[in-house]
């Protein structure tokens, strides 16, 4: 790629981009520790395809340094440190030093979220990164993010030593020029290419027989691309197996919403709506220990004790429990901002309403789809909070509800609906909610030993949980001496559940499995006989 010396030496950038490759072995290393039940082929596939790949994500940075190279002619590149009339050589070490910085920031970051939610960086996370409101609903706190920018600016300062060291400590210059020959980079390259095109062929086979643990072994590797070859080996007669996993496949869709108008019976009651929805809130949180207020309520009211959310994220179960409809349809939906038609209805019927969330109506974009009819004055988030922790939130939230409930017009029905978010990661609590000890106390995103820290993790959540139930609480008392339960539907909910560790996962997001699907439900409606639904 680049000019090389006369004699067997190379010059500075290459033996850099030489030693930066090793550096980023040891970074994507963290995709071997993902490796769940590998056999012995799975493992030599993955070491094949990790010393493959990680070239691979240095390969575009070789390229554009090399096309510097060609188009400025810096001589510096060969080898002797000779001046550039059209580009000093700082620029292109100053260059290298970015691009090198950026992408171990990268495979860093995402060999953390792999490692906790079991994706990539995709969609979601672009999502998260630049929508309003999205960071902060991770819960990340200042010990956290300081501890993130320092391992960021650690990298671009590991990257700028390498290459201080390269440019003036002697011994080192002369190991590299011992071990990083032109021939023997040659020899490396070509054997990665190798590597590169035998887990390539090592995929294709698995892919043609189905072979799961190879298959399941390329999914822990950012960008990787799949090389099949059944259309080839059709071709020789050979019938490629079936795989047997599931596949959704979603057409375009032009929105035909609703399918037909409502009809609406000539009376009825205008029922009051009180809609109280918890983030992350799990099945088995509802019980007299953990839950004691709610699950009073319950038995007065129908339980549903096998209910399942929309989803194992956020905004697809708020769809679904609006909509009616599957989480997929979402993206639809969002595209042409169309609101659900039991909105549309409470507006028409003149509904009073405010809206309140301890999160963010921006992140996820319900003020784009379950409530985009709704004016934005209605929407309260913690956008108009001061700072504080999310049970802080919570309770100056369920403050302001029951003012608006209070300050109401009595002759019209209202509707009031609030999204709690004490039981989202980092699971917050005043301490006179902990009835779990030990809890992990230092909650660090950077630092905790996940396998290590589960148990004090969850009864961190625990707690969050009972301090849910204390907001609950205040909401269903306020409506029982008020006399409101009388003409008041009311709804207690989990958007979706938690896990941890329970089935190889921590949180949600990453799997659709019992813990992390499994949510409670209370539905109260005025007349209608208490029962347990199974």
């Amino acid at each position: 790629m680049f000019m090389w010396n006369k004699s067997k030496d190379v010059g500075i950038l290459p033996q850099y981009l030489a030693l930066t490759y090793l550096f980023l072995l040891a970074n994507t290393s963290v995709f071997l520790t993902q490796l769940e039940h590998a056999s012995f082929s799975a493992v030599v596939f993955a070491l094949a395809a990790q010393l493959s790949y990680s070239f691979a994500y240095l390969l575009p940075i070789i390229l554009i340094l090399a096309i510097l190279n060609g188009i400025f002619s810096l001589p510096a590149l060969a080898g002797p440190l000779q001046k550039s009339r059209l580009l000093p050589r700082w620029v292109l070490y100053g260059l290298a030093v970015i691009l090198t910085g950026i992408l171990q920031v990268l495979v860093f970051a995402d060999g953390f979220i792999f490692r906790f939610y079991s994706f990539h960086i995709n969609g979601f996370v672009w999502n998260l990164v630049c929508t309003k409101g999205g960071i902060e609903s991770m819960g990340s706190d200042t010990s956290a993010t300081f501890t993130f920018t320092l391992i960021i600016v650690g990298f671009f300062l590991l990257q700028t030593l390498l290459l201080v060291l390269l440019l003036k400590a002697k011994p080192l210059q002369k190991v590299c020029q011992l071990f990083l020959t032109r021939k023997r980079l040659t020899i490396s390259v070509l054997t990665v290419l190798l590597l590169a095109g035998l887990q390539s062929f090592a995929y294709g086979l698995s892919n043609l027989y189905a072979y799961s643990p190879v298959l399941t072994a390329s999914e822990v590797f950012p960008l990787y691309f799949p090389v099949t070859f059944k259309k080839l080996a059709k071709s020789f007669g050979i019938e490629p197996r079936k795989n047997t996993a599931f596949r959704l496949k979603v057409k375009d869709l032009n929105l035909r919403y609703p399918l037909a108008p409502l009809t609406e019976a000539a009376e009825h009651p205008q029922y009051n709506i009180v809609w109280l929805v918890a983030e992350s809130l799990r099945a088995d949180m509802l019980t007299p220990e953990i839950m004691p207020a709610t699950w009073a309520f319950s038995e007065k009211a129908v339980r549903f004790e096998n209910h399942y959310g929309g989803s194992n994220g956020t905004r697809m179960s708020l769809f679904s429990m609006f909509y009616g409809l599957y989480g997929n349809y979402w993206f639809d939906f969002l595209s042409e901002s169309q609101g659900p038609v039991l909105m549309d209805y409470l507006l028409q019927e003149g509904y009073q309403m405010q809206m309140f969330s301890s999160a963010s109506f921006s992140y996820p974009e319900f003020d784009l789809t379950i409530f985009s009819q709704v004016p934005r004055k209605l929407l309260h988030d913690a956008s108009e909070l001061p700072p504080g922790a999310s049970w802080e939130h919570d309770r100056e939230n369920v403050t302001r509800m029951l003012h608006f409930i209070q300050k109401r017009e009595p002759e019209r029905p209202f509707m009031a609906f609030m999204f709690f978010e004490s039981p989202h990661a980092r699971y917050y609590f005043p301490p006179e909610n902990v009835i779990r000890k030990p809890y992990l106390e230092d909650f660090n995103y950077a630092t905790m030993d996940l396998e290590q820290d589960i148990g004090l993790i969850k009864n961190r959540y625990i707690n969050s949980c009972n301090h849910l139930d204390s907001q609950f609480k205040r909401v269903l008392e306020y409506l029982e001496d008020h006399g409101l339960l009388d003409s008041t539907i009311v709804i207690l909910a989990g958007d979706h559940g938690e896990e941890f560790m329970e089935k190889g996962h921590w949180g949600h997001n990453s799997t659709f499995n019992e813990e992390q699907t499994r949510t409670p439900l209370v539905l109260w409606v005025p007349g209608m006989t208490p029962r347990k639904v199974t």
